[in-house]
């Protein structure tokens, strides 16, 4: 398959993928964070938002991945992936940081904040995007909360021109076996984590210590593997070893893994119960783009949303923050606290698009590439430049 298109193609179902994943965490928070219900019934019934949330930012390690993988290029350098990576994701990041500073600044209070405010260390630590290795939710939740899975794709991103040699250095038969192996370690990491963590205190406010939660979702070798596993996957897509499949079975898959959420063990709430079906659903999405066949997520409208959602996955935290603290402790009835959440996340979205076209586009088009006539770096590596962002990352 990998002769249908030219490197580089889009994939724009991905794209348009990429924005209804950010919108189930941008909806999961605005019901969540938001607090704007009297009805505690809602936050009851909204449980199981948490795996929705969590499955998205899985989504977006997979994507990530796989179009980093798609997009490979021998002519590309080592410095020229990190390059543009550095400017795709840390203009957003330094803005969205520096105002949601500026905001517990002001206001004094971490009023959706899950811990107190940050000192200087965390506020550094999230900066310079290492906040993730730090086993504290002092840490690993501070300043905007969402950038511990940007964190964990700075990591990626370093060590994606080490990995891409291998795989495509893998023959076509050893594909299915390493996809089978990596996908075998992403479900038996929770298992690992129950093994060497202590359980949660009797009373805790979470049903699993924050040791445990730290080395399942957030810590970044454990989500390395959902990575790996897109970019393994890509791998299979081009090389014509995807199988012909439906999109309704990975959907199927993926609903049958929801419907069972009251049964699964916590641990596998976040993330690993859901890697898989996402894992088979990205490539048939991806697939039906190649034949030409396409959806309606490759829409325009949804295409240029999704070329957006990294601005919209690290603005709305912020967003969603001002407001709050405005309304300070005010709840409301059930209709109009829907309506608010709806504008809410119109706003976000709206926010989203300026920081987009303002910040991110004009810096990826002055940066992103070195001037012509630079000389080139040695170590080929991918183009990484269409990457889905979590970013992510998304990423709550």
């Amino acid at each position: 398959m990998a002769g249908v298109l030219p490197r580089g193609d889009r994939l724009p179902s991905l794209t348009g993928l990429r924005f209804l994943l950010a919108g189930v965490v941008l909806a999961g928070h605005v019901l969540t964070l938001g607090r704007f219900f009297e009805d505690q019934g809602v936050y009851e019934a909204a449980d199981a938002s948490s795996m929705a949330s969590a499955a998205a930012v899985s989504s977006f390690f997979l994507l990530s991945g796989f179009v980093l993988a798609w997009n490979a290029s021998p002519a590309d350098t080592a410095l020229r992936f990190w390059r543009r990576r550095l400017v795709k994701i840390f203009p957003n990041h330094v803005v969205t940081w520096t105002l949601m500073l500026g905001l517990l600044m002001v206001t004094g209070t971490a009023a959706l904040l899950p811990v107190p405010d940050p000192g200087l260390g965390e506020a550094v630590r999230n900066l310079l995007l290492v906040h993730a290795w730090v086993p504290d939710m002092a840490d690993f939740s501070s300043v905007n909360p969402v950038t511990w899975s940007i964190s964990c794709e700075a990591f990626f991103y370093l060590l994606f021109a080490l990995l891409i040699r291998p795989v495509h250095a893998l023959p076509a038969r050893l594909l299915w076996p390493v996809i089978a192996l990596v996908a075998g370690l992403v479900v038996t990491m929770p298992l690992v984590a129950m093994a060497v963590t202590d359980e949660a205190a009797p009373g805790s406010w979470s049903p699993l210590s924050t040791e445990r939660w730290w080395l399942i979702y957030f810590f970044p070798p454990v989500r390395l593997l959902e990575f790996i596993l897109g970019v393994v996957l890509a791998r299979a897509v081009q090389l014509g070893r995807w199988p012909t499949l439906r999109l309704r079975w990975p959907l199927l898959a993926l609903a049958g893994v929801f419907a069972a959420r009251p049964q699964l063990p916590e641990e596998y709430v976040w993330g690993a119960a859901t890697c898989l079906p996402v894992a088979a659903l990205i490539p048939v999405i991806a697939t039906r783009d190649i034949e030409g066949r396409g959806s309606w997520l490759g829409r325009r409208g949804l295409v240029v949303l999704g070329e957006a959602s990294f601005a919209l996955y690290m603005v709305h935290f912020p967003v969603l923050y001002a407001i709050r603290v405005q309304l300070d402790q005010r709840t409301f009835d059930t209709v109009i606290a829907t309506a608010l959440s709806l504008v809410v996340s119109a706003l976000c979205v709206a926010v989203s698009l300026l920081l987009w076209r303002g910040v991110e586009m004009p810096m990826m088009r002055h940066f992103a590439r070195p001037r012509a006539g630079s000389a080139p770096t040695a170590h080929p590596v991918p183009d990484g430049q269409t990457a889905p962002m979590p970013q992510e990352d998304p990423t709550p």
